[in-house]
């Protein structure tokens, strides 16, 4: 177990938020959250979820559970959101950083794909009093205005550092910024009054090229100290993945797109299915390295290879 931005979790584990989970399987995000639930791991609510906030908290019961901002141009759509989200016992907030716009994308091109364009993803805007408000007709009257109010709104690459005193002055919980790179960033979030970061590249999803996260991770660390909670995020696969993200300082990790294809092949017991492979795997790995707890793990367990 690990005590992570105030709560104790059986595992140094999450799932990460991953919007449009309806592309995966019909039970899209209700499923995640349940068995998420049902194995002691938080789940982080992607803002561009197939489902409204609400019914993924009653899916879930009492169990712990986050919320990821996309955050929009709309003042009065972010205000409405974190009030939801509150109302609806998601207890820390995860603002995604790295995403204020999409990135060169040519496989999503070439299929000229994008769920958004086609209503899908778009659950917890359209739920959203605030952002029909700034509709002329209800959205289903006017669908298609209601995507391009949507893409209008989703992201603001004008969004910089001051801007999180409007996050602090809305949400009473922890406040953990995903998406975090650079030593210097992890200090300015400690600056401003945040409880943690990501060390994440959107699971190389945005930048070609760029830092992998893992490398990226020690200095985050470092320059953290004993100001944040540094978690990880992209290429999680295995329990060693976990092992190796603790052992260079990360407090937990988030798994991502394992645990989709988990639910892409079976729904909540994929995923289920999913969570207990890769704890299994790193409390073997623990065991097998000497361990007894996470909390033992340093940077003294790993050998960098230098072929």
């Amino acid at each position: 177990s690990v005590r992570v931005l105030g709560r104790c979790l059986p595992a140094p584990l999450a799932l990460a938020p991953v919007g449009v989970l309806s592309i995966m399987h019909p039970d899209a995000e209700p499923a995640a959250a349940r068995a998420a639930a049902a194995q002691g791991a938080p789940y982080i609510l992607s803002s561009a979820s197939s489902t409204p906030m609400e019914q993924v908290a009653e899916a879930m019961g009492d169990a712990e559970r986050w919320f990821q901002l996309y955050w929009p141009k709309d003042r009065e759509v972010a205000r409405s959101f974190l009030n939801r989200a509150r109302t609806a016992g998601y207890t820390a907030l995860f603002v995604t950083l790295d995403t204020p716009l999409l990135s060169w994308r040519p496989r999503d091109l070439d299929q000229a794909y994008l769920p958004f364009l086609h209503g899908v993803g778009t659950a917890n805007y359209f739920s959203d009093p605030a952002f029909r408000a700034g509709l002329a007709k209800p959205v289903h009257e006017d669908p298609d205005a209601a995507v391009m109010h949507f893409v209008g709104m989703f992201a603001d690459p004008g969004k910089t550092w001051p801007d999180l005193a409007f996050l602090r002055e809305n949400w009473d919980g922890p406040i953990v910024l995903k998406g975090v790179l650079h030593p210097d960033d992890a200090r300015l979030a400690a600056d401003a009054g945040m409880d943690g970061v990501v060390v994440s590249n959107h699971g190389g999803r945005q930048v070609a090229g760029a830092v992998a996260a893992a490398d990226a991770l020690p200095g985050v660390v470092e320059a953290a100290g004993d100001r944040l909670t540094v978690l990880f995020d992209s290429g999680v696969r295995t329990g060693d993945d976990v092992f190796k993200a603790l052992a260079l300082g990360a407090r937990a990790v988030l798994l991502g797109r394992p645990y989709a294809y988990g639910l892409a092949l079976d729904g909540q017991a994929g995923v289920e299915h999913v969570i207990r492979c890769l704890l299994a795997e790193f409390d073997l790995t623990l065991a097998l390295s000497g361990h007894a707890s996470p909390s033992a793990l340093s940077p003294a367990d790993l050998v960098e290879d230098t072929a």
